[in-house]
């Protein structure tokens, strides 16, 4: 946890030193913001992971014959667990879930070892940003999970960056299935980040509140608002905060002063077209092994290999 603290430190300072300031999207996910998020999947609006599920339930039937033996799935950002469990069949004797926040994985962990008594679940505490390790594989072929669409919520060239990290975590022998949210009409996207309930809001807002945790900082999150743009030009989904009063804080030793309206990148989710994200594999020296889409084309998820 040291390591976390230390990580979100520098983050924050090299962050909201920056002209257009900015907090990278992998610190929402402490407990809370885990269970906000959980929220918004569950929201009309928020399409990804209802079209990811119906790609799952499609191929569910197929995977086990895709992979010869007994197979290790290893999930990253895990989360709920909700959509392995579509895939879980008899073939899979390990499942390594992989994930930022400690107190969730647990709980989720624990969940699914009631309904899948034999299977073996051995959480992995880690930022998956950073080259992790998994143990206890024994004689199973490697099948990595990448869902959610996860792989948009990168900067541009950060997403090669990441996969290539994680080919040094994948050996020539695994597999590995990235969900990827496609290209559509921008009044779609823009609805699925700003839901009616407000939960994206909250999800996003819950960072003063762990900044606050661990920085005391003594910033009130009503100082700030929540707002979700979608950019046609670069195909991204951004997530901002909105300093509503000019305010001062501390990260440290550091100061940073915010003006009223002054905005906060907190989210980035990007959008592809099979084209745009077969290249990105590439260049990670990844191939594409095959690709299946939901009926109305809004997700796809792919099968890679080394």
């Amino acid at each position: 946890m040291q390591n976390l603290y230390m990580s979100l430190k520098k983050d924050l300072i090299a962050g909201l030193s920056k002209k257009n300031k900015i907090i990278p999207s992998k610190y929402h996910y402490d407990y809370q913001g885990s269970k906000y998020f959980e929220k918004i999947t569950q929201q009309k609006e928020y399409y990804p992971t209802r079209k990811e599920k119906e790609i799952l339930k499609k191929i569910s039937k197929k995977l086990p014959k895709m992979f010869n033996g007994s197979l290790s799935f290893c999930e990253i950002g895990s989360g709920a667990t909700d959509k392995i469990k579509i895939l879980m069949n008899k073939k899979v004797k390990f499942y390594f879930p992989i994930d930022i926040s400690a107190k969730f994985i647990r709980i989720a962990s624990k969940k699914l070892k009631i309904k899948y008594p034999n299977l073996r679940i051995k959480p992995v505490i880690a930022d998956y940003n950073k080259p992790f390790k998994i143990k206890n594989f024994k004689k199973t072929t490697k099948v990595f999970f990448f869902l959610g669409s996860s792989i948009g919520n990168f900067h541009p060239g950060e997403d090669v960056k990441f996969l290539k990290n994680l080919s040094k975590c994948i050996d020539k022998k695994s597999f590995i299935f990235i969900g990827v949210d496609l290209v559509k009409k921008a009044s779609i996207i823009t609805k699925a980040y700003n839901d009616k309930a407000g939960y994206t809001a909250k999800f996003s807002l819950n960072l003063i509140n762990i900044i606050n945790r661990n920085f005391n900082c003594g910033l009130n999150i009503n100082d700030f608002s929540y707002v979700g743009i979608y950019n046609k030009s670069l195909k991204s989904l951004q997530g901002f905060l909105v300093s509503k009063s000019n305010q001062s804080f501390k990260i440290g030793s550091k100061k940073f002063n915010l003006r009223k309206g002054e905005k906060i990148q907190v989210e980035v989710s990007n959008k592809f077209t099979p084209k745009s994200f077969i290249s990105i594999a590439k260049k990670a020296n990844f191939k594409t092994h095959s690709y299946w889409t939901d009926k109305q084309n809004y997700f796809a998820l792919f099968l890679l290999k080394r």
